[in-house]
């Protein structure tokens, strides 16, 4: 195979991820974008899943999200079922403020979200307090595994003139 072609099968293979990466800067059909930003919205969908089911891990491998943040979610809303509540999560709105690829196989995101939330009964399933409410600047830290975005991390952060800060 001449050497000239070697871009063009690594491009055509499932690890052209570096190639997508540079080509992508120029051609604008290849900026992967908008399946970054599609992996956040669809974790953030599959999050409010997982709450709701108490932690079940039936639907765990639809969540968008590495092993370790997987992990995390199941054991967090599992915690909340031991304790004989059921935290139900509705997003009311998602922003997407700025999607960044820091190269091939690495992207942040910044979102703005706004949450309701409210506690119920594990076992009845009633209203254990009110529905409130929460605003948050989220930065999403995703990796490219299997040719699928996946979000690794989630972290608050603040907006300030200057910029974004990190921690809250």
């Amino acid at each position: 195979m001449p050497l000239a072609l070697f871009p063009l099968v690594a491009f055509a293979s499932g690890d052209g991820a570096y190639f997508r990466y540079i080509l992508g800067k120029v051609v604008p059909a290849l900026d992967e974008s908008e399946r970054i930003k599609a992996a956040v919205t669809e974790f953030n969908n599959r999050f409010m899943d997982i709450y709701a089911s108490q932690g079940n891990k039936r639907g765990i491998g639809a969540v968008p999200a590495t092993v370790g943040m997987r992990h995390h979610l199941v054991t967090d809303a599992g915690a909340l079922w031991v304790g004989g509540q059921v935290l139900v999560y509705d997003i009311a709105s998602l922003e997407v403020r700025r999607v960044q690829q820091d190269g091939p196989l690495s992207a942040t995101v910044l979102v703005k979200e706004e949450w309701n939330y409210q506690y119920k009964d594990g076992k009845s399933y009633k209203d254990v307090g009110q529905v409130h409410g929460t605003g948050s600047l989220l930065r999403y830290r995703l990796l490219q595994q299997g040719g699928k975005w996946l979000v690794q991390k989630c972290e608050p952060v603040r907006e300030s003139d200057n910029g974004v800060k990190k921690g809250v």
